[in-house]
């Protein structure tokens, strides 16, 4: 007996519509995230990446974010713990605001808004040397070959001495990149050389001194004539003098 063919009714035939979107249409509309600037960077980029505060390649690298950092401004430290150099948490801990907790940028001063771990430039900078910071140890290494050394050689080690040179020049170019952005904000012309000169008791320095005087006064003078603040409006081709006084001590600094 002859098979029956069964004929398929209109409406079966048509295709089924579903109130959700398909995988494929689905994916064919989620677009990918864009990635910013900083993401798109590669080891050209890297190479000559050094931590602001250390001067060294920075090992578990942190970028901080600032205002600045959209016009290309790029400050990398190394995240590490206190047995290696630990330099991004003691430069949060010691220069953010006390009330707001913010912090600025070390290159620009722009306020810091986030930090972020770019994970390409983290693996090609770990990669890159570094001296062991145990005191007279010669070995130098990747940060998995430091971590490792440190643990076989140096167990008790706790931290690593303050280099008092580094530290100062550091405190000098904190101080010079302050007196910078309060004489561009004022507007007034200051040589572009990376310190000020600066007499203290007839001794010429080479930026700031580290120590002033116990509470200082500031006094500014504009053409010879003193004024307790820098004044709103200043004659064309000023001669300013700030003088930071105290007891015991004269701090001079002469402005053309």
């Amino acid at each position: 007996m002859p098979k029956e063919r069964r004929v398929l009714s209109v409406t079966s035939n048509r295709t089924r519509v579903s109130p959700y979107p398909l995988r494929s249409s689905r994916t064919k509309k989620e677009k990918e995230p864009e990635l910013s600037p900083v993401q798109t960077e590669g080891p050209d980029q890297w190479e000559d990446v050094r931590c602001v505060i250390c001067q060294e390649p920075p090992h578990n690298a942190v970028l901080l974010r600032c205002s600045s950092s959209s016009t290309g401004c790029r400050a990398y430290m190394c995240d590490t713990s206190p047995r290696h150099s630990n330099c991004f948490k003691q430069y949060r801990l010691n220069n953010r605001n006390r009330l707001t907790k913010a912090f600025n940028c070390p290159y620009c001063r722009g306020e810091v808004y986030e930090t972020m771990k770019v994970s390409g430039a983290v693996r090609y900078l770990n990669a890159k040397p570094r001296s062991c910071t145990f005191e007279g140890c010669v070995f130098s290494g990747s940060y998995s070959q430091l971590k490792n050394h440190l643990k076989a050689e140096h167990p008790g080690f706790t931290g690593p001495v303050v280099d008092q040179r580094r530290h100062s020049e550091w405190e000098q170019m904190q101080r010079a990149a302050e007196y910078t952005e309060v004489m561009t904000a004022a507007g007034i012309p200051h040589s572009p050389v990376s310190y000020p000169v600066v007499e203290v008791n007839g001794v010429m320095h080479n930026g700031i001194p580290s120590s002033l005087p116990p509470n200082p006064v500031f006094r500014v003078s504009v053409n010879g004539v003193e004024h307790d603040h820098l004044p709103y409006r200043l004659p064309p081709n000023p001669v300013i003098r700030i003088v930071i006084s105290g007891v015991g001590n004269n701090l001079s600094l002469g402005v053309r």
